[in-house]
């Protein structure tokens, strides 16, 4: 029988989003899944413990190889030690619980991590940044970041600028790139240990962090939702490749 070939195994996480009658369900988009897939990942998605327990269980982070941060509902401003203001959204505790802890986790044991819009947010948290809870009440910007879902998730919705020498820059090959735009909260101190890779070139707006060794890279837009683009498909290659490979393969 043949060897199958080493696919990296890629843990993603799963909300709680009940169903129209209420009942409770456990999701994430599939495009995430289906974009990791396609870069050459295997996936295992993980719900959030139940109350008491601990977020996920340390035999099974021992087998992943990376961890990719989805899209969702608000981070409760709670964790970065702000009360709630006019503008916050949905938040869920028991996700935020299972990301933080997922995040730091992953850090520990040298994993790469990848953020999406709330995971951008998520593991700047996580690493002791904050956020504003609405870009345009908390005065950050008077343009909406929140694309009018009519248009479409594949709607390009603003440019942004990437900074030269940036494992973003070296990645999707361009210091422009036009995205789509579905967040209405966004980075506000950033975390001692990132750095900011890309703004939007409209208002300024943090778009992408990362780490000093490239283990740890975020953005705001939603690039699974853009695979027909050559830029796109290249942050999923490159984190798989990443996770596949350790540390020593993204420098």
């Amino acid at each position: 029988m043949p060897v199958r070939e080493h696919r990296p195994l890629i843990a993603v996480t799963t909300g709680n989003r009940p169903d129209r009658g209420g009942m409770p369900r456990l999701a994430v988009n599939r495009s995430y899944v289906s974009a990791l897939q396609a870069a050459g990942a295997d996936v295992v998605l993980l719900p959030p413990a139940p109350s008491g327990q601990p977020p996920a269980a340390p035999a099974l982070l021992d087998r992943l190889d990376g961890v990719l941060m989805p899209g969702g509902a608000d981070v409760n401003p709670e964790r970065y030690g702000e009360a709630p203001t006019e503008g916050l959204g949905d938040v869920d505790d028991d996700l935020d619980t299972l990301e933080l802890a997922l995040v730091r986790a992953a850090i520990d044991r040298g994993l790469p991590v990848f953020g999406i819009c709330r995971g951008h947010q998520v593991v700047n948290v996580a690493m002791r940044g904050t956020l504003y809870q609405d870009i345009v009440r908390d005065g950050l910007s008077g343009l909406s970041h929140t694309t009018d879902p009519a248009l479409g998730r594949d709607h390009l919705a603003h440019v942004i600028e990437i900074r030269a020498g940036s494992r973003l820059h070296a990645l999707v090959g361009a210091g422009r790139l036009e995205v789509n735009s579905f967040h209405h909260q966004a980075v506000r101190a950033v975390a001692p240990d990132l750095g900011v890779s890309a703004v939007s070139a409209v208002d300024g707006v943090i778009e992408g962090l990362e780490s000093a060794d490239g283990r740890i890279l975020t953005v705001q837009c939603h690039p699974e939702e853009l695979t027909n683009h050559d830029w796109a498909r290249a942050l999923f290659s490159g984190f798989v490749a990443a996770a596949g490979a350790g540390v020593a393969h993204l420098r």
